[in-house]
Order: structure tokens, then C-alpha cells, then sequence
């Protein structure tokens, strides 16, 4: 290499570093709305971080957690919470008294419970949770409490209403195992166990409310209960009703299958014959799905959109007497 070309090099260097140097991404915008190659994908994009919202670390929570000493918590006698505390964040450190909602210095007191001993603060953007006697603890914000409280009344909402469905009595149970299922599905073996009448219908919580049936299927389990004590008052054994309900149940399955397979055979040779257009075709499957329907039978298909006029008809039909 010439000494010429040498020296010619170094003095290109720092216009090369210059050109190689990464660029701010605004020095590229223009081409990037221009999208030469097409639309950029939104991973490739990225969401970009907004300047003016600052980063708050692990260690940024600690370090503003550790200028705050949590002493003391209180009822007052207008029944709100004090908060008693030592701010070593300030030069000379000072004792502070703070409610919820109160600042003192930048340091704001967001919530305080008394009862689980712990308080929520805030300075210059960073959150944290001290515990009474304990430090630095999960932050607990009012949202978050908001969200576990809400939680909390769905989980306590859905546990009444597992015990108001559930059993009372082993009469109810058993009763529950044939009648919970749909009428065209056989139940399984049923044990019946020894035990008189008051052993059969006496309750598991004495205590617990009788809540009005809210389904078809909890209305018929309480016809069920009342049927056997009506059955026991005239003398019949509880497991002789049981068995009974088996038999009868056990009918009503053959006489669900049979319905079902004499309807769908209809249905078949209908169709077969051709000639039927679309809209037809889905008349006649509904009308025989109807016509299930009007003798208390699990149609081949649901159907959820029934007319004024179609639902008449098969209550009309259900409760016309037995001939």
C-alpha cells in the first residue's frame, strides 16, 4: 500500500464511521411511509416506547420504599384510617400522619386497610406497598383491590349457587341421578340402599333454605321428593318408589328412542324422494322436530328460534289430557 493511499484512508475514516453510525428512526420515516415494499408488519414495527413515560425497576421500588418506615396505624373517631410514618426520603427525616388521598413532601398515601395492615404510596411515579411491621410487599393498588373484590363476589356468588342446587336429602340425590339426565338418555344403575323413610328425606343441613326450583329439571327432582314422601305417607317403601321411578324412567327412554327413530325414518323417505327444494327441505325437518316436540320429545335437532305461533302449539299439545 502507497503511503499516499495510507493517508488518504485515515482521513476517510471518520466520515465512514459517520455513515456507518445507527441513525435515529425518524431519519428513516419518510422511506418507511413510502412502504416500497408494501405495508411493514406490525411485529416488525414494534410498539415504541413513550418517551415520556418513565421506567420503573425493581430496584427503583426498593430504593423508594426503604426512605419510608411504616409505624403506626389508627381508626380515628370520624372513623377514617391515619397512617403513621417516617420519612427518611427529606432532610432531617420527619414524622408524618397521612389519610388516604393526603400528600406530604411528594409522598402520597393511595389506600391504607387497617384490618390486613398495609398502605399503598406514591412519589415521583413509583408505587409500592408497605406492610405494617413487615416492609416492602406486593403492591396493592385500589384497581387491583377493585378486580380481587369483584372476584371475590363472583366466586362467593357461584358457591351459593352450588349449594342451593346441590342435594338435601338422600331421597333428593338419588332422585337427582335419574332425572338430571335428558329423558332420551338412559340413566345408569341406580343403588338403592336400606333405610327407612325418615333416613330417605331427612336433611343433610336442616338449616338450608328451600329455594324455588329455577330449571324444568330441578322442578322435576322436587316433584320427584314430594311424590316419594306422598308415597311413603300411603304405606310404599322409599325403595320401592325408587325402583318404580327406574321402570317408569326406563319406559320413557325406549318410548323417546322409538319416537326419534320412527320420526327420523319419515324424515328420510321424505327427503329421498327428491324433488324438494332447499327452503322445503328445512320446513319438513322442522315441522317433524315440532311434531317431537308436541309429544315431549327431544327433537332430532334443537331449535332455539320458535315462533309465538309454534310454541302455542306445543304447550297446547303437551297439556291436552292423555287419551
Amino acid at each position: 500500500m502507497s503511503r499516499r493511499f495510507a493517508i488518504l484512508s485515515l482521513a476517510l475514516l471518520p466520515a465512514l464511521a459517520l455513515a456507518m453510525a445507527p441513525k435515529d428512526r425518524a431519519t428513516y420515516d419518510f422511506i418507511i411511509k413510502a412502504e416500497p415494499f408494501g405495508p411493514m408488519a406490525a411485529e416488525v414495527l414494534g410498539a415504541q416506547p413513550d418517551p415520556e413515560t418513565p421506567v420503573v425497576t425493581q430496584e427503583m421500588v426498593e430504593e423508594e420504599s426503604n426512605k419510608i418506615q411504616l409505624c403506626a396505624m389508627t381508626t380515628t373517631p370520624d372513623g377514617r384510617t391515619a397512617v403513621g410514618l417516617i420519612d427518611n426520603g427529606i432532610q432531617p427525616p420527619a414524622y408524618i400522619v397521612l389519610f388516604d388521598g393526603e400528600q406530604s413532601n411528594g409522598l402520597e398515601l393511595l389506600i391504607s386497610d387497617l384490618d390486613r395492615e398495609f398502605a399503598t404510596f406514591r412519589r415521583d411515579g413509583i408505587t409500592f406497598t408497605l406492610g405494617l411491621g413487615l416492609g416492602l410487599m406486593e403492591t396493592i393498588t385500589p384497581e387491583l383491590l377493585a378486580q380481587r373484590q369483584a372476584q371475590a363476589e363472583e366466586e362467593e356468588a357461584a358457591e351459593a349457587e352450588r349449594k342451593r342446587k346441590s342435594a338435601n336429602s338422600l331421597a333428593e340425590q338419588l332422585i337427582a341421578m335419574q332425572l338430571s339426565l335428558p329423558p332420551d338418555v338412559e340413566a345408569p344403575p341406580l343403588p338403592i340402599p336400606i333405610g327407612d323413610a325418615e333416613a330417605f328425606t331427612r336433611e343433610f343441613d336442616p338449616n338450608k333454605e328451600r329455594a324455588e326450583p329455577e330449571t324444568e329439571t330441578e322442578a322435576l327432582i322436587q316433584a320427584g321428593v314430594d311424590e316419594l314422601k306422598e308415597a311413603v305417607a300411603t304405606g310404599e317403601s322409599p325403595q320401592d318408589y325408587l325402583k318404580r321411578l327406574v321402570e317408569s324412567r326406563q319406559k320413557e327412554v325406549e318410548r323417546q328412542k322409538a319416537e326419534k327413530q320412527a320420526a327420523q325414518a319419515a324424515l328420510d323417505q321424505e327427503l329421498a324422494t327428491g324433488g324438494l327444494s332447499d327452503s322445503d327441505a328445512e320446513y319438513l325437518r322442522r315441522r317433524t322436530n315440532i311434531e317431537l316436540m308436541k309429544k315431549g320429545v327431544v327433537p332430532l335437532s334443537p331449535v332455539t328460534d320458535l315462533t309465538d305461533a309454534e310454541r302455542a302449539e306445543i304447550d297446547a299439545a303437551l297439556s291436552a289430557p292423555i287419551e
